[in-house]
């Protein structure tokens, strides 16, 4: 009897907390949960632009170095070959009426200080012409318009105009400055003579010739990103002037 009694009057108890424990949120829950959702959206949209903005940022920096690489690259490369004569050997005579004097050994800087010209020749042996202006070439740095420069190479033609075409692209990088520095020096040879050759006499000499070159660009896409190379390129091929007595 007692147990019975105990049961009906709990019944009623454990109903109440099955109502209590179904009846959902509040306003207030529910405004908290929100709340807190839209802060961690908020943090993680934040993370995400950031993350997209310094993506952004690298891929604009990855590809003005490659435009400013690849244009040092083939300068260096190029500028190696200058005076290159496929004839070279006429020119080592030991006696001055044999030597033939290089067509090909000038290497000429020209223009200002940060806006340079270089210019060079050399023989290449897969071409039948002997038109010097054909094998001229160098590189410059032009302006497009007032803001934007860009260098271009001079691939040779007949006329001696030149045939320049643009090697760094300005929608992606301007550049600013191209220097060169000439540093030669010239080595006394004429102990290779037959006869002895008086010092300052025009004696045979070589010289070796070094450029110092410095390429300096800003992106288009974000002024304050710049970018400096700097190279130095020695002549492979050395200037021989002079003659033995």
């Amino acid at each position: 009897m007692l147990n019975h009694t105990h049961q009906r009057y709990n019944a009623p108890s454990r109903r109440a907390g099955a109502r209590r424990h179904s009846r959902g949120f509040s306003i207030v829950e529910l405004l908290v949960g929100v709340a807190i959702g839209l802060f961690i959206l908020t943090g993680a949209s934040l993370l995400y632009v950031n993350n997209l903005g310094n993506s952004r940022l690298l891929l604009i920096q990855a590809r003005m170095d490659q435009d400013l690489r690849s244009a040092m690259d083939l300068i260096t490369r190029d500028l190696r070959r200058g005076a290159y004569w496929v004839d070279s050997l006429k020119g080592t005579a030991t006696t001055a009426s044999a030597a033939t004097p290089n067509t090909y050994a000038a290497v000429s800087v020209s223009g200002s200080a940060s806006a340079a010209t270089i210019a060079y020749s050399y023989d290449d042996a897969s071409s039948t012409t002997t038109n010097l202006d054909e094998r001229t070439f160098g590189f410059r740095l032009t302006n497009t318009n007032p803001s934007f420069g860009r260098i271009e190479m001079d691939l040779g033609n007949s006329a001696g105009t030149g045939n320049w075409q643009a090697v760094t692209d300005v929608n992606i990088v301007s550049i600013t400055e191209f220097s060169i520095t000439e540093e030669a020096t010239a080595i006394d040879v004429s102990a290779a003579c037959t006869a002895t050759c008086t010092l300052g006499a025009g004696c045979p000499r070589i010289t070796v010739r070094t450029y110092d070159i410095r390429l300096t660009g800003t992106s288009r896409v974000d002024p304050a990103m710049v970018r400096s190379l700097r190279s130095q390129v020695r002549v492979r091929n050395d200037a021989i002037a002079g003659a033995c007595s």
